[in-house]
């Protein structure tokens, strides 16, 4: 299963910066990603594909394993680089937690377990790029031109091209999509 998870400026994002994030970009959100759950053997055989030692990963999964899944969270903020973390219902620590409606609006994708697996390979091949702090703060500007891959990214744009990688959303400039737009667009689709 793969949902996208819209975050409001409350709980682990309350802070003026998130709340001015929300209101400039026309909306009730300020981050958005991806959160992907796999039957923890399907993970393991996930890890392989990309290139990762499973061994590297028994205890982490282990700790996460969450009724016979594992929850994958692919995300990039402020301040930091593309990068993952893993989930649990009912972790004590909101940032390990899965994503509750009380803070977040969460939408099921459509997609097929293939093209789940496309999205999460892509993103994990993005892994280590920067925050695109220009693309976040002119979102609106329509200086930048759509690329099948980015230098860097924020978190709306990193979901939007990962989606062109499995032919949706393909006359979309990622580098334009806010967490509202992204939002808005995933509830047409």
């Amino acid at each position: 299963m793969l949902v996208a998870s819209f975050a409001r400026p409350t709980g682990m994002f309350d802070n003026w910066f998130n709340r001015f994030t929300a209101f400039v970009t026309g909306g009730s959100y300020c981050h958005s990603e991806f959160v992907f759950t796999f039957p923890v053997e399907e993970m393991k055989d996930f890890l392989v594909d990309v290139g990762e030692e499973v061994g590297k990963w028994e205890k982490k999964l282990e700790k996460y394993e969450d009724e016979g899944n594992v929850h994958i969270c692919f995300f990039v903020v402020w301040g930091e680089h593309v990068n993952y973390r893993l989930l649990k219902k009912k972790h004590t620590n909101p940032y390990c937690r899965y994503p509750v409606e009380r803070d977040f609006s969460i939408l099921e994708m459509d997609v097929t377990k293939e093209e789940m697996v496309q999205l999460a390979k892509f993103l994990m091949q993005q892994r280590n790029k920067e925050y695109d702090y220009v693309g976040a703060l002119t979102f609106y500007v329509p200086f930048r031109t759509k690329q099948e891959h980015y230098n860097m990214y924020f978190c709306s744009q990193l979901m939007v091209n990962a989606l062109q990688h499995v032919n949706k959303f393909t006359d979309i400039n990622p580098s334009g999509v806010t967490p509202n737009k992204l939002y808005n667009m995933l509830l047409l689709s």
